[in-house]
């Protein structure tokens, strides 16, 4: 199986000398549709940071598509969901289909006009996300599950192979969070897209997600959803200690 990640021996500290990720080991295999989880403070962003390539890593490797980190430059293969990108957009005065076409700047050019087969492309990943109806509305009429939507089409327009999402339904109330799942899941399934997505919402991402990775500066735990499901009371006690009950969501 071809891997898309490949992640060995990873340490990074910021410069107040605090250690957040310790000789971290992960790979993440195409096809995979992974939930990272942790406390606080466990590394969860900065790992995401790192792939991306917006941090340097302290020790260690990574390797996107096979190639280290340092040599990669196909950057449109890989489509990010920033922690709160609907945050602040209340005010802003661009429609659905403005922000969903943005994201196409970084495969045609930042002065290129976009020409008919683009809009089109950004009608047809509307319409996946089911925002079809909602192309000319600004996005600031739009709900919090809405918008989230709308970025998660701005990530797919440019057909990336990875999306990574970093808290992508804080803000969004809970019946929109299992839309949002089902949708990313149906995306996944439609596409053999390989998802990566950062939570704290362990008990609702974790029924979607095929593969779990528990994070604190190290792997605690990284299998199948239905193995983290088996012993998910133990794996979450290593990494928040005793001080920890497990409750149920039902949805």
């Amino acid at each position: 199986m071809e891997e898309v990640v490949r992640i060995e021996s990873l340490s990074f500290q910021y410069e107040d000398g605090k250690k957040v990720l310790d000789h971290l080991d992960f790979s993440l295999l195409k096809g995979d549709f992974v939930g990272i989880v942790g406390p606080n403070g466990s590394g969860k962003s900065t790992l995401m940071k790192l792939i991306l390539g917006l941090l340097p890593p302290v020790e260690g490797s990574i390797s996107l598509f096979g190639v280290p980190i340092q040599k990669f430059r196909d950057w449109t293969k890989i489509g990010y969901v920033a922690q709160q990108a609907a945050h602040g957009t209340g005010g802003f005065p661009a429609t659905v289909k403005e922000v969903i076409a943005s994201g196409l700047v970084s495969k045609v050019g930042l002065f290129r006009r976009l020409k008919a087969a683009h809009y089109a492309k950004v009608e047809e990943v509307a319409e996946r996300v089911g925002l079809a109806e909602k192309l000319h509305d600004r996005i600031g009429n739009l709900s919090g599950g809405q918008l989230q939507r709308v970025f998660i089409a701005r990530a797919l327009v440019a057909e990336p192979e990875l999306l990574i999402l970093d808290e992508p339904t804080v803000g969004v109330d809970q019946e929109s969070i299992g839309q949002f799942y089902g949708l990313l899941r149906s995306l996944k399934e439609e596409s053999q897209m390989t998802m990566m997505i950062v939570s704290h919402d362990v008990g609702v991402m974790t029924q979607w997600v095929t593969k779990v990775a528990c994070l604190q500066r190290g792997l605690h735990f990284h299998g199948t959803a239905d193995e983290f499901a088996h012993n998910q009371e133990n794996i979450l006690r290593s990494m928040y200690g005793d001080a920890i009950r497990v409750l149920a969501h039902h949805h």
